[in-house]
């Protein structure tokens, strides 16, 4: 295996991250299906990496993530977003689930060889119900530190950010009507630092020449 091989191979595994699978702009909610949507945003204050929510059913085997961006990209431009017009980053998400009860248990940033995860697991728990949309707030990423454009440190807040992200909804999801939509996160919520400080670890592959 030559060595210009070798650098395409591990490109090509980089940056192979799946996207986050979103409803269609189209989507209604059907009671009669047994699911129900999830509605949150990611939002990031430093470089560009991939931040994500993670989230598992308390009632069933599903285990998924919400995120934005990627950890690794051969051309790092942030794609646009929802909230370039608030000078801000990030995107609003919906996700169609069966209907049961969650928890979010954990989030996590990729930047290049990078990997953070929460010291202290972290517990949001919200109920999905058939026919319905819960709206779940925003996790705000805030970068601590870095090393070069590797993002080595963060904070993650989450908060309430109703007014602004179901406006964003309504013009994503116009067939997403209002009356279905139930807040799963309190008024105003506002929590600094959930899961308390950062851990890094590093995974830099050995590239055989």
């Amino acid at each position: 295996m030559n060595k210009l091989f070798s650098l395409i191979l591990l490109s090509l595994v980089l940056t192979g991250c799946a996207s986050t699978k979103t409803i269609k702009g189209n989507y209604s909610l059907n009671h009669e299906s047994g699911n129900g949507v999830l509605i949150s945003s990611v939002s990031y204050r430093g470089s560009y990496s991939g931040y994500s929510i993670y989230y598992h059913g308390m009632d069933n085997q599903i285990r998924g993530e919400i995120q934005f961006g990627e950890g690794v990209a051969l051309l790092p431009i942030p794609p646009k977003g929802d909230f370039s017009h608030l000078n801000r980053k990030g995107e609003v998400f919906a996700v169609e689930l069966p209907a049961g009860k969650y928890r979010i248990w954990r989030w996590g940033v990729n930047s290049g060889y990078a990997h953070i995860k929460p010291v202290n697991p972290i517990a949001i728990e919200f109920k999905v119900e058939p026919g319905k949309a819960t709206y779940l707030g925003n996790f705000d990423f805030v970068q601590t530190d870095s090393m070069g454009l590797t993002v080595t440190g963060v904070k993650v807040n989450y908060s309430d950010q109703s007014q602004v992200d179901l406006d964003i909804v309504s013009k994503k999801y116009p067939a997403l009507d209002a009356k279905n939509i139930i807040k799963g996160v309190e008024d105003n919520a506002n929590y600094q630092g959930i899961g308390g400080t950062d851990q890094t670890n590093w995974d830099i592959p050995i590239i055989i020449m």
